[in-house]
């Protein structure tokens, strides 16, 4: 038996989507200095060609997250922005929110060394939040808490795991009853004698679904996953690297089905289990080897992420269809009818990218409100695909530099109201003022409006522009020793003023 060595923040080898089991196959099949299916990355990233790999803000020189490429415009697409949280190559990492054209909208860097994953969206107590896991992710496994804040982007709560567990990255869902829903694993001993390289007291990698309360911290349910599902269910391996446990299950998303019981993907099953939310009882298993219902053509799934309930009763995955590079095969989108009543599984639509994009870890998949149907392909595949419901890719966009990936990403309307002020950088420019500014994660300004004046005066404003992007350049006529802005919104109201600055000689 292996001696127990559980997987640890100080683990080497970051980032990875997948199993330490498949780490070990990884390290003895392979000795490219890339994995690149396990977003682990040594040496530079590849970079399009002219392309700058991160942005720079003089009015915001501590912001220099990961630029975009947007490759394919938007039209005919659901209204909203992008959510990503970049990681991997030389870039900041940090939740981050951009526009349909690549622009940024919103991004705060974490210190060197942590990651967020899953920043999406949410409502919490019926206001809209942002929410992220932050911490430490190694060999495809996290070690932090969960992260919410509201629309004027103040911390207003922090989720952590229970019972001694360390909350996973996978998942963090907030229920309409102000719970949240995630996932932790820990290294325990095992009977894997069931299969192959397994022995009686072998080391495995546990699964737990928790529910906790979001204002008390107090745990309403643990589902321990080892407890109802056995090694033989699995289509992984076992490790043949000592210390490496044998996760057989590696659960990846938790969410609540439409009568309130739970839905849960676990990627090395190839399975959607559907779970009693009150007794941690299986209710029925989509796919895999013990499947519940027969299972169409078209309708199984391998490695899979993302399971969800749909408003028409369908149930929606990410088939991953690999767990490592793999020559002929693609990801997709899938959309399969269960019949609970006759126990079958039926095919109705599929999306994949007309490039035949391979994901071999991380992704997600997320339906919009006018029937779009939005893809973050995690991975190696650095990019986002809104696909119209026949399948026709409305947008699409990517990280210039091809090192940097989000483990899923979303698309969805969002109002920010910062209630910190813009920021500012001006200098002197021929007889007048050039004026670079910016407000970082607000969304209502139309307009920007340059005051400006004589050091310790009154300011008198000189010039107006219509917001370019994050960042706006306005040229005042006027050679001012002191300047400040002003956020306009749509309809010419005032939103705020920044502080008066000192014009310089350079940004």
């Amino acid at each position: 038996m292996p001696s127990p060595s559980p997987l640890s923040p100080s683990a080497s080898l970051e980032d990875g989507g997948a199993p330490a089991a498949r780490l070990a196959r990884h390290a003895r099949r392979t000795r490219r200095a890339v994995v690149v299916g396990l977003g682990l990355v040594a040496g530079s990233g590849v970079l399009a060609s002219g392309a700058s790999a991160s942005q720079a803000f003089p009015s915001r020189p501590d912001l220099r997250p990961p630029s975009v490429q947007v490759t394919t415009k938007a039209r005919s697409t659901a209204p909203g922005y992008v959510f990503v949280a970049p990681k991997g190559g030389d870039e900041q990492r940090g939740p981050m929110i951009y526009d349909e054209s690549g622009q940024l909208v919103f991004f705060q860097p974490v210190k060197p060394g942590t990651t967020v994953l899953d920043f999406k969206p949410q409502q919490y107590r019926g206001q809209p939040v942002l929410t992220w896991w932050h911490g430490k992710a190694k060999r495809g496994y996290g070690f932090g808490q969960a992260v919410i804040m509201d629309a004027a982007y103040h911390q207003i709560a922090t989720v952590k795991a229970q019972n001694g567990y360390q909350m996973d990255f996978h998942e963090f869902t907030i229920t309409p009853q102000g719970t949240a829903l995630f996932l932790a694993y820990k290294p325990v001993t095992q009977d894997l004698s069931t299969v192959k390289g397994g022995e009686k007291r072998d080391l495995a990698m546990r699964n737990v679904v928790q529910e906790v309360d979001i204002a008390t911290g107090e745990l309403l349910l643990q589902w321990v996953m080892n407890e109802d599902i056995p090694p033989t269910e699995s289509y992984e391996v076992v490790p043949k690297r000592d210390g490496f446990p044998y996760d057989y299950i590696h659960a990846n998303s938790v969410n609540v089905d439409a009568d309130g019981h739970l839905l849960i993907s676990a990627r090395a099953t190839h399975t959607v289990y559907k779970v009693d939310r009150r007794t941690g009882a299986i209710i029925w298993r989509l796919g895999g080897k013990k499947s519940t219902f027969r299972m169409a053509k078209g309708t199984r799934t391998a490695w899979q992420h993302d399971a969800h309930r749909q408003l028409d009763g369908t149930i929606t995955t990410f088939d991953n269809n690999a767990d490592e590079p793999a020559k002929g095969r693609e990801s997709r989108g899938l959309q399969v009818r269960i019949d609970e009543a006759d126990k079958t599984a039926s095919f109705v639509r599929q999306w994949t990218n007309p490039k035949a994009q391979l994901s071999p870890s991380q992704a997600n998949m997320q339906f919009l409100p006018n029937g779009n149907v939005f893809i973050g392909w995690g991975g190696t595949a650095t990019n986002v695909t809104e696909f119209s419901k026949g399948g026709t890719v409305r947008f699409e966009a990517r990280f210039t530099n091809r090192a940097v990936e989000s483990y899923r990403g979303y698309k969805a309307p969002w109002t920010g109201q910062p209630t910190s002020a813009p920021k500012l950088a001006a200098k002197r420019s021929g007889r007048g003022t050039a004026v670079r500014v910016s407000w970082n994660g607000a969304t209502t300004v139309a307009a920007w409006r340059v005051v400006g004046g004589p050091a310790g005066g009154a300011l008198t404003p000189r010039a107006e522009r219509t917001r370019t992007g994050f960042e706006t350049m306005v040229r005042s006529p006027v050679a001012d020793e002191t300047v400040a802005v002003e956020a306009i919104d749509a309809q010419g109201r005032t939103l705020t003023r920044s502080k008066a600055v000192e014009v310089g000689t350079e940004w």
